[in-house]
């Protein structure tokens, strides 16, 4: 029985888009995604608000090491990102004491702080801008894709926010939808924790029975046409020639 793994937004989603691909994935490292132009241009994206940030608070040389990195990758920052300049601005002029991007937070089972690669990790995830003033914050998630409603993301960012930082008594996070020029915010509240941690119970439940009974059930989707690297899967077939 393997030993149930940290798990993270993006993990418990692929965890409940299909366990068999989960486990193919992530417990048995068997198979991999290979990243797309629309990965990677999102990981770019990504970098180049990191670095912006970071030149901002005066990190010239962690972001000179990113704009490196781009330039490496054939991009440039200071043309392919343009369209992206009014969305930086507006984050920068938010009221704040501290801007930090790109921030790192893991939890115990004691549902403590605790180091990213401590052996006793169970929960992990990474806020794109946290910004602190007083007892509030705002935690942002930049998004390349398309809008998607009903994730439990925002909820998580709170929660991460809430007992890493124990003055912040409210978080208003968002996530900022790129492509479409559009946003989605949730405001929470310290008050709300217990109600916050118990809309995951169910799916932690599935998540720690297929580990424990090391099932893991395959489920069929559009991803089974071609997109899924489980190639050996029963509901697998390859993609549809236009």
């Amino acid at each position: 029985m393997p030993k149930p793994l940290p798990w993270s937004h993006s993990a418990m989603s692929d965890f409940l888009n299909c366990p068999k691909q989960y486990y193919h994935k992530r417990v048995a490292k068997d198979v991999q995604d290979s990243q797309g132009e629309a990965a990677l241009w999102g990981d770019q994206v990504h970098r180049f608000f990191e670095a912006s940030i970071l030149q901002f608070n005066g990190d010239t040389p962690a972001a000179d090491e990113i704009w490196a990195t781009l330039r490496l990758q054939g991009v440039d920052p200071d043309e392919s990102f343009k369209v992206y300049m009014p969305y930086l601005e507006s984050v920068l002029a938010l009221p704040r004491d501290v801007i930090l991007p790109e921030r790192q937070y893991a939890i115990g089972k004691d549902l403590k702080p605790c180091d990213w690669f401590d052996k006793e990790v169970w929960c992990r995830g990474i806020i794109d801008v946290l910004i602190l003033k007083g007892d509030k914050a705002y935690a942002l998630d930049w998004k390349t894709g398309k809008r998607k409603e009903g994730s439990k993301q925002l909820r998580l960012f709170a929660l991460m926010v809430f007992l890493h930082h124990p003055e912040i008594q409210s978080v208003k996070t968002g996530f900022v939808w790129l492509k479409e020029g559009l946003s989605d915010y949730e405001t929470f509240y310290r008050r709300e924790e217990a109600d916050l941690w118990q809309s995951f119970v169910g799916d932690l439940a599935k998540y720690n029975a297929a580990f424990k009974a090391d099932v893991w059930t395959p489920r069929k989707s559009g991803l089974c046409r071609g997109w899924c690297p489980v190639t050996g899967c029963e509901f697998w077939e390859p993609k549809r020639v236009k």
